[in-house]
């Protein structure tokens, strides 16, 4: 029983046209994120061949148009997806837009808070991206408590940046990924120490591909869910079911 709370099925793909093949196993279950329109289009249809599985639309803070907004809207009005993202803050600094500055803060904080909104009032679970940017996200707490969850999407935060969210009530869920594969010490030290009902593994494949591959496969959820295991004391299949129940209680899926 593998649970993956990020997948990019279109750039999939395009890299791996059989893999479909190469599920992890015949109870596979997995949250699809896309960010353009195209995108969407091309994502739910090969969602169809996947029930059980929830499909999501955001504008990526890496990725700012204007056009994404009155497509995001017609699709919570007519209750085409199941969460709104990845939403979120990107200030990593590699890009002019990305340096963490007033003018950039201004611009994402007004994608943030049109996709937050719509999640509120919708009530639906809203899906982050943030990277150098979680005391941002924080002071957002008041509003976040309103919705039906927060999804971390590779959380890249510590142990104490987690707890702020929980100790302000936030319904909030700390993903991990292939950072595990590379005993990222952030990632280990949350897994190890987040309450076991907040995890969720995920492979945002085909992208963060581990060390010596050149895309993320859907298996590669397999050895992540057991790195989080181990991190637990927990056995793999124990760990897989709490990821499961997990997810389900994250996306507002039935058991």
């Amino acid at each position: 029983m593998q649970s993956d709370a990020h997948v990019h099925l279109p750039a999939l793909s395009e890299r791996q046209a059989d893999f479909f093949l190469n599920l992890p196993d015949s109870d596979w279950r997995a949250a699809f994120v896309s960010h353009d329109p195209a995108e969407f289009e091309t994502s739910s249809a090969l969602a169809k061949f996947f029930p059980g599985c929830i499909q999501g639309f955001g504008i990526h803070p890496q990725s700012l148009r204007e056009e994404g907004r009155s497509f995001l809207a017609s699709l919570v009005e007519e209750r085409r997806i199941g969460f709104i993202g990845e939403a979120g803050f990107e200030f990593f600094g590699d890009r002019p837009e990305w340096i963490r500055n007033e003018e950039n803060l201004k611009s994402q904080r007004d994608f943030f808070e049109f996709q937050l909104a719509l999640a509120i009032d919708a009530g639906l679970p809203l899906l982050v991206h943030t990277r150098k940017a979680t005391d941002v996200l924080l002071g957002y707490a008041p509003r976040l408590r309103q919705l039906p969850s927060l999804i971390f999407h590779g959380w890249p935060g510590r142990i104490h940046d987690a707890n702020a969210f929980l100790l302000k009530g936030v319904n909030a869920f700390f993903s991990f990924g292939t950072p595990l594969l590379r005993q990222a010490a952030h990632a280990l030290e949350c897994c190890r120490a987040l309450p076991g009902e907040r995890i969720l593994s995920e492979t945002d494949a085909p992208w963060q591909p581990p060390r010596g591959w050149s895309w993320t496969r859907l298996d590669h959820i397999i050895p992540i869910s057991r790195l989080i295991a181990s991190a637990r004391g927990l056995e793999a299949e124990e760990m897989g079911l709490l990821l499961r129940k997990n997810f389900n209680k994250a996306f507002g899926l039935e058991d």
